[in-house]
């Protein structure tokens, strides 16, 4: 299956679909309990045609990027988007060079596609220090291009001034409960700036189960809840989506998503309509009292 593809007027593209890898491979620590599993979920979602896949150094210890690794192994790498990030502590200089390295070593690849700061630079850390680093690995050839994830708009364009290389993207927790992206206004701000807003945590399965107008929406347009759910997203402009799936059968339900698109009219009931809407992200709500000032 082809997935949709969504261009910058910078010329970076990416799918509108893409592959989680949180949890897979452990979480704080690593766990080799499922690794099987994880693997062919990961090839599965290759096959079926999905080539943008996300992870990073800090998913189960580096060992979400093993299993990438291990899963791409045998398909064309140059017809994949391989996503990995940098931890916030890792983030000085020469850190950033460690973690990139070790990164590529794991991955097994001579590059990674997209390069995303994981959180702005902890405590102590510069950030002109840290897009310096970014700059060299994309100039070694060792990053193809340069993202950040969880970024107030300050912090965006503070990174933005430190860097020579366009940053293409903001990871960020957006879904219709999630919202705080949006209220903030960085949604905006990245549709204006020419930056891709990648959705991490689209499906909050539970709440949309309980959400009376999406299974209305889902009734109208012969789709499932889960598929309008992501279509409201996709049809965003500069807005692409990651959930992680492990399941053939989620993946393929998933997949239903495209090739539709909701009319305007009910986009926007949905934003208005659907309940229970939290404006601080559940797992990595945006640090603003920390903020680099404006």
């Amino acid at each position: 299956m082809d997935i949709p593809v969504k261009t910058l007027k910078s010329g970076f593209a990416l799918p509108v679909y893409g592959l989680g890898t949180w949890e897979m491979g452990g979480r704080g620590e690593a766990s080799s309990v499922n690794d099987e599993k994880e693997i062919a979920a990961i090839k599965a979602a290759i096959d079926y045609g999905i080539t943008h896949i996300d992870t990073a150094e800090s998913y189960g210890a580096g060992h979400s990027e093993e299993l990438v690794g291990a899963a791409i192994k045998g398909y064309d790498r140059s017809k994949l988007l391989i996503t990995t990030k940098v931890s916030g502590h890792n983030q000085t200089y020469e850190g950033v060079l460690r973690s990139c390295k070790a990164s590529l070593e794991r991955l097994g690849t001579d590059y990674v596609d997209l390069y995303l700061l994981h959180r702005f630079p902890a405590p102590g850390i510069s950030i002109a220090d840290t897009m310096c680093a970014m700059d060299r690995l994309v100039d070694e050839g060792l990053v193809k291009h340069v993202g950040v994830s969880n970024f107030t708009v300050s912090r965006f364009e503070e990174a933005q001034k430190c860097t020579a290389n366009k940053i293409v993207c903001n990871q960020l927790e957006y879904s219709l409960r999630f919202r705080e992206a949006e209220k903030r206004g960085i949604i905006t701000y990245c549709q204006e700036n020419d930056v891709f807003v990648v959705a991490w945590g689209p499906l909050q399965k539970g709440a949309l189960e309980q959400a009376g107008v999406l299974h209305e929406m889902a009734e109208k347009y012969d789709k499932t809840p889960y598929q309008v759910a992501l279509n409201w997203l996709i049809s965003q402009t500069s807005v692409v989506t990651i959930p992680k799936t492990t399941k053939v059968t989620h993946l393929e339900e998933n997949l239903g998503a495209f090739g539709w698109e909701l009319s305007p009219e009910d986009m926007e009931r949905l934003r208005i309509e659907y309940p229970d809407q939290q404006l601080t992200s559940e797992r990595v709500p945006l640090d603003y009292a920390a903020d680099v000032p404006a």
